[in-house]
């Protein structure tokens, strides 16, 4: 999915772009997200988040790696999706 404008939506896809003039503002469940433009609200990105160095994301974000390009900008409760899982237990 590639989003090139302004969205206000609940979004459930394996991957999506935010093209540098789009705007997306909602929840997402994705596995690899790629943001040029601007993201706010949940985001979860479970296998990847890339921040192109225009992207702009804030709200809560979860991810399962993270990579952030030079002027790339995150902002809000920002977590990796491993350190929310409880420790293991020793047998």
């Amino acid at each position: 999915m590639v989003i090139e404008g302004h969205v206000e939506a609940t979004v459930h896809s394996q991957a999506m772009e935010i093209a540098g003039p789009g705007t997306l503002k909602g929840t997402a469940m994705i596995d690899v997200a790629e943001i040029h433009g601007e993201f706010s609200g949940e985001l979860t990105a479970r296998t990847r988040l890339v921040v192109h160095g225009t992207g702009r994301v804030s709200g809560t974000i979860r991810y399962g790696s993270l990579v952030v390009a030079e002027g790339g900008e995150l902002n809000g409760d920002v977590k990796c999706l491993d350190a929310l899982d409880p420790p293991a237990q020793p047998p």
